[in-house]
C-alpha cells in the first residue's frame, strides 16, 4: 500500500495543472505610414477569470486609438447576445502585433464573437477572421482600409474573411465624403458614382480568399463557428398603450394642422408665403396617409412640420409689435418653466419612463434655445419663425409627457446607474467620432456639437439627456462610416439592413417586458421618410438603431455565468488520473487507519 501512495503522490505532483483554455482570433488592422494606410494584422486573445466584471486590455504595441471602451462595449454586447450575467468573471484581451496599428472599435466585431465563442465553448475554425465594428443589436458596422486589410490577411495565409454588409465596392480613387447640413440631413456628392469600384468578393478570389458579408452576430459565429443562426419570430406587435398614446398625440396635433390652415384659407398671402402654405398642405396630406396606415408617428411628425410653417404665417399676418412678441416669448417661457417642473419630479421607473423624460426635455431645451432667438434676432421675420417655432415645440413636449407611466419592466434607474450610463455612451460617441476623422481629417460639426452638449450635460448632472445626446452623436458617426463608398442605389439595401435589426432589437425588448418608444417611432418614420428622402431615412434609421436596446446600460443581472471551458483528450486523461490517483491515497489512508485502530484494540 505505501507504493499505492508514493506512486499517486508522484502522479499529483507531474500531472500538468488544468486550466482555462485561451481563445485566439486574427484581426485585420491599418497602420499609418508616410505613403497612407497599409493592410497589418495581430493576435487577439482572451482569458476568462473569476472576478468581477472587469475588462483587462493589454495591446503591443500602443494601438492608435484607445480600444479599452471599444472592448468593454463588445463585450457587454456578447454577454447580452447570450444572455449571461459576465459580473462574476474577468474578461482578459491581449492585442499583439509587428507594429503600432489603429485601435479604436475596429475590433469591436472580432472582440464580440471571440467572447461568444470562449463563453459558449465553440471551435473558432482556422484561417477565418472578421473585421468590423459592432453596435446596439448586434449589428456589424463599417471599417476602413479593407482592400489593405484582404492583402495583409493573404499575407497570413488567410481563407476567409467577414467583412460588413454593403461594404463590398470600394473606390479605389480617393472618396469626396459626406457632408451633414445643419440640420444633419445626410448628402452625397454626385462625384464619388464617378470613381472606379473595386469588387472585394472577387478581389478576394483572385488571392484564394473567400470574402463574406455579414451583418448580425448570427451570421458570424454561422461562418465563424458553425454556430447556427436561431430563427426569430419577425411579427411586431405593436405595444397597445404606445399605439393609443401616440394615435391621441397625432390626432391632436393634426387637428391643429387642419384648423391653422382653415383660418389662413381667405388670406392674402405673397407668393413667398403660398409657397410656405402649399408646402404645408403636402405635410398634411402624408399625414393622412401615415394616419390610415396606422404609422401615428408619422403622422404626427408631419402635422407638427405642417403647424410651425402655418402657425408662423399665423402670426406674420397679425402682423405683431416687439412688445407683443416679447409678451408671447414671456408666456411660452412661463409654460416651459411649469413643465419642467412636473417631469422634474418624476421618478422613472421603466425604460419608457426614461425615454419620455429625454423627448420631453430635449423639446423644452429646443423651444427655449429658440425663445432664446427671439429675444436675440433683429430680423423680424426670423423672430416671427423661431417664435412659432418654439411654441409648436412646447406643445410637442406637453403631448410626450402623456407617456409617462405607461411602461411596464421596472429598471434601478437612480442617479448613478443613470451616470454610468450616460459615461459608456459619451465614450463610445467620442471613440467612434475620432474613428471617423481618421479617414475625413475633420469630423461633422453638428456631431462634435453633440458631444459638447452631451459632456455638459454630465457636469450638470442632467445623465438622461447626455444618454440621449451621446447615442444620437454614434449614430451621426455611424451612418458616415456605413454610407463610405457605398453607390446611391445601395442606400435602400443599408436601411433594410437596418431597419430588420431594429426590428429584432424591439421584439427582444418586447419580450422582456420592454417597448422602447423613441427607437419604434424613428422606425417607423424611417419606413415613411425612405420613400421620398432616402438621406434623412438614413439618419433616423441609425438613431432608430441606437435608441432601441437602451436597456443594455441597464442591464440586470442575468443567469449565472458558466463558461463551458474546453477540454482535450490529454486534459481528460489527466483529470481521470488525478481522480484515481485521490482515490488510491484516501483507500491507503483509511487502510493506514484500520490497521492502527486494530493494533489499539488488540
Amino acid at each position: 500500500m505505501r507504493h499505492i501512495i508514493i506512486f499517486s503522490l508522484i502522479l499529483l505532483i507531474v500531472l500538468p495543472v488544468v486550466s482555462a483554455e485561451e481563445y485566439t482570433l486574427p484581426l485585420l488592422a491599418v497602420k499609418d505610414t508616410e505613403t497612407g494606410f497599409k493592410g497589418s494584422t495581430a493576435i487577439l486573445k482572451l482569458e476568462i477569470k473569476e472576478g468581477s466584471g472587469r475588462v483587462f486590455l493589454d495591446t503591443f504595441p500602443l494601438t492608435k486609438l484607445d480600444t479599452q471602451m471599444s472592448t468593454r462595449f463588445a463585450k457587454e454586447i456578447a454577454c447580452d447576445y447570450i444572455d449571461y450575467g459576465c459580473n462574476n468573471y474577468d474578461f482578459i484581451y491581449t492585442i499583439k502585433s509587428d507594429s503600432v496599428i489603429v485601435g479604436g472599435p475596429s475590433a469591436g466585431a472580432a472582440i464580440s464573437a471571440l467572447t461568444i465563442s470562449a463563453l459558449e465553448n465553440l471551435d473558432i475554425k482556422e484561417k477565418t477572421t472578421i473585421t468590423g465594428t459592432i453596435n446596439s443589436g448586434g449589428l456589424v458596422g463599417s471599417v476602413g482600409g479593407l482592400k489593405e486589410k484582404i492583402d495583409a490577411g493573404y499575407e497570413i495565409g488567410l481563407k476567409k474573411i467577414l467583412i460588413p454588409k454593403g461594404e463590398r465596392f470600394v473606390k479605389e480613387d480617393d472618396v469626396e465624403l459626406i457632408k451633414l447640413t445643419a440640420n444633419i440631413t445626410l448628402k452625397i456628392n454626385n462625384s464619388i458614382n464617378k470613381n472606379k469600384s473595386l469588387d472585394l468578393i472577387e478581389y478576394g478570389k483572385e488571392k484564394g480568399i473567400e470574402i463574406i458579408e455579414v451583418s448580425t452576430l448570427d451570421e458570424i459565429l454561422y461562418h465563424l463557428a458553425g454556430k447556427e443562426i436561431e430563427k426569430l419570430d419577425l411579427n411586431l406587435e405593436i405595444d397597445n398603450s404606445y399605439k393609443e398614446t401616440m394615435k391621441n398625440i397625432s390626432i391632436i396635433l393634426c387637428n391643429r394642422s387642419e384648423k391653422l390652415k382653415n383660418e389662413l384659407l381667405s388670406s392674402n398671402l405673397t407668393n413667398k408665403s403660398r409657397k410656405i402654405y402649399n408646402d404645408s398642405i403636402d405635410y398634411i396630406k402624408r399625414a393622412k396617409a401615415s394616419f390610415e396606415n396606422k404609422e401615428y408617428y408619422s403622422s404626427a411628425s408631419y402635422c407638427f412640420s405642417a403647424n410651425t410653417k402655418l402657425f408662423y404665417l399665423t402670426i406674420k399676418n397679425k402682423n405683431l409689435t416687439n412688445e407683443s412678441i416679447a409678451e408671447n416669448v414671456r408666456l411660452a417661457k412661463s409654460g416651459i418653466k411649469k413643465i419642467s417642473n412636473t417631469i422634474n419630479k418624476k421618478e422613472l421607473k421603466t425604460i419608457t419612463d426614461l425615454e419620455t423624460y429625454m423627448i420631453v426635455k430635449e423639446r423644452l431645451i429646443d423651444a427655449e434655445n429658440n425663445l432664446k432667438a427671439v429675444l436675440e434676432s433683429e430680423d423680424k421675420e426670423e423672430k416671427i419663425f423661431n417664435l412659432a417655432y418654439a411654441i409648436e415645440r412646447l406643445g410637442s413636449a406637453v403631448s410626450w409627457s402623456n407617456f409617462f407611466g405607461t411602461g411596464k419592466k421596472e429598471f434601478n434607474l437612480n442617479k448613478e446607474n443613470l451616470k454610468k450610463s450616460c459615461i459608456n455612451k459619451l465614450a463610445e460617441a467620442e471613440e467612434r467620432y475620432e474613428y471617423v476623422k481618421l479617414y475625413i481629417k475633420t469630423g461633422p460639426e453638428k456631431t462634435e456639437q453633440e458631444i459638447k452638449l452631451a459632456k455638459t450635460d454630465l457636469e450638470n448632472g442632467d445623465y438622461e439627456l447626455c444618454l440621449f445626446k451621446a447615442s444620437k452623436a454614434k449614430a451621426e458617426s455611424d451612418i458616415i462610416l456605413n454610407t463610405i463608398g457605398l453607390e446611391e442605389g445601395q442606400l435602400n439595401n443599408t436601411i433594410h439592413e437596418k431597419l430588420n435589426i431594429v426590428k429584432e432589437n424591439i421584439i427582444k425588448g418586447q419580450q422582456k417586458g420592454i417597448f422602447p418608444i423613441i427607437g419604434y417611432s424613428y422606425y417607423e418614420y424611417t419606413n415613411s421618410l425612405k420613400e421620398h428622402d432616402i438621406y434623412s431615412a438614413l439618419l433616423f434609421a441609425e438613431y432608430s438603431l441606437e435608441l432601441s436596446n437602451l436597456d443594455l446600460y441597464f442591464k440586470e443581472e442575468a443567469k449565472p455565468l458558466q463558461p463551458k471551458i474546453k477540454i482535450e483528450k490529454s486534459t481528460i486523461m489527466s483529470l481521470i488520473l488525478v481522480f484515481v490517483s485521490g482515490l488510491l491515497i484516501g483507500m491507503g489512508a483509511a487502510h493506514i487507519m484500520f490497521r492502527k485502530n486494530k493494533k489499539k484494540k488488540k
